[in-house]
């Protein structure tokens, strides 16, 4: 784990090494949309933000290996759903780089520039299926805050809205 930098990823440039991430964690991708290889998925993880959200709003980060392959990926946004809040959109890791701490390093990377920016929380949406996330995020120090119910015009997926206070640090 000593040996991975996190680095900033560029949309465009960093599209097929983000997508052979995407790849070979399948089994994610296609607990969340119902398809183990979908370059929907990724140019979406890659591009899509709500409106109120600029394009120095985005953070884009990889996990990289020596070798410049990715073994994770943590995509995040500010100011949503209110000015100033933090939002973690994914945190998704190649399977042969979990338990190690490589989730939590992501985690802690994201949740530090949070606060650097002096965010109040910071949010991450969990799939209800998604059991052993849940379970890292409660250990992260995350609290429920509500459940959004899964809709038929969208994946069918119930998800956790999970929140970190950063005010009382």
């Amino acid at each position: 784990m000593d040996d991975i930098k996190i680095v900033n990823l560029d949309a465009k440039d960093d599209y097929t090494r983000v997508a052979d991430l995407m790849y070979r964690a399948s089994d994610y991708v296609e607990m969340e949309t119902g398809k183990a290889n979908n370059p929907g998925f990724v140019h979406a993880t890659l591009n899509d933000a709500p409106p109120v959200c600029g394009p120095d709003d985005r953070f884009l980060r990889g996990l990289e290996r020596p070798d410049g392959t990715l073994a994770g990926f943590a995509g995040s946004i500010r100011h949503y759903p209110k000015h100033g809040h933090w939002y973690m959109g994914l945190l998704i890791l190649d399977p042969d780089a979990r338990g190690d701490g490589l989730g939590r390093k992501a985690a802690k990377y994201v949740i530090d520039e949070a606060r650097a920016d002096n965010a109040p929380c910071i949010r991450i949406a969990v799939l209800d299926v998604n059991t052993g996330a849940r379970a890292f995020w409660d250990k992260m120090g995350f609290e429920h805050e509500r459940t959004v119910k899964a809709s038929q015009n969208e994946d069918g997926n119930e998800r956790h809205i999970l929140k970190l206070d950063l005010t009382g640090e």
